[in-house]
């Protein structure tokens, strides 16, 4: 499974950032970030934030012993140790090497290239660590800052995912995308 004496979520580096597998320590800012409105829009899944419990239940859900089948990282910043997002996968089926990525970046670090920066280095982790085939991605169709950043890293757009979430009493269309192991290139 993984070459990181059975972990996956490890701590990583890139040029700019560290990414720290994410813990209870990190709660207070889970709940500011998950709980921030514009980082929330497109996630048809849940409401933003309103209670410390909410971040509490997040992190332990990523935090169970290994083996597990989601992993999520806190991103910072080097230059000032601050946190700016998280990244991770979730759904992972180990029978036919699939993972499912997602991520979320604080609005005042938006277009300075630290999610490209992230992502690069967990998806190079999945495929390498993980023996991933597929990584996937179900985007909503107005995220055009999510389906720009996905293509910039060599996913392919494979269409439309028909209301594939009900929120808030209506369906939502999403966009799938895939990045296969053969296709990967740093």
């Amino acid at each position: 499974m993984s070459k990181h004496d059975g972990k996956v979520c490890v701590r990583l580096e890139t040029e700019n950032l560290i990414l720290k597998p994410i813990e209870m320590s990190y709660k207070e800012y889970i709940f500011k970030q998950f709980s921030n409105s514009d980082v929330t829009r497109f996630m048809v899944d849940e409401e933003p934030f309103s209670k410390m419990e909410e971040a509490e239940k997040l992190i332990n859900s990523y935090t169970v012993p290994e083996p597990r089948m989601q992993h999520r990282w806190v991103i910072i910043r080097k230059s000032d140790t601050v946190p700016i997002g998280t990244c991770g996968y979730h759904n992972w089926n180990t029978k036919d090497n699939i993972c499912e990525i997602g991520y979320d970046l604080s609005p005042e670090y938006w277009g300075m290239g630290y999610m490209t920066e992230a992502l690069r280095k967990i998806i190079t982790i999945g495929f390498e660590n993980m023996d991933l085939n597929r990584i996937q991605a179900f985007v909503h169709v107005q995220n055009s800052r999510s389906v720009d950043l996905l293509l910039r890293l060599g996913f392919k757009q494979e269409g439309i995912v028909r209301e594939q979430f009900f929120f808030r009493g209506k369906y939502y269309d999403h966009f799938s995308f895939s990045l296969l192991k053969r296709e990967w290139s740093l």
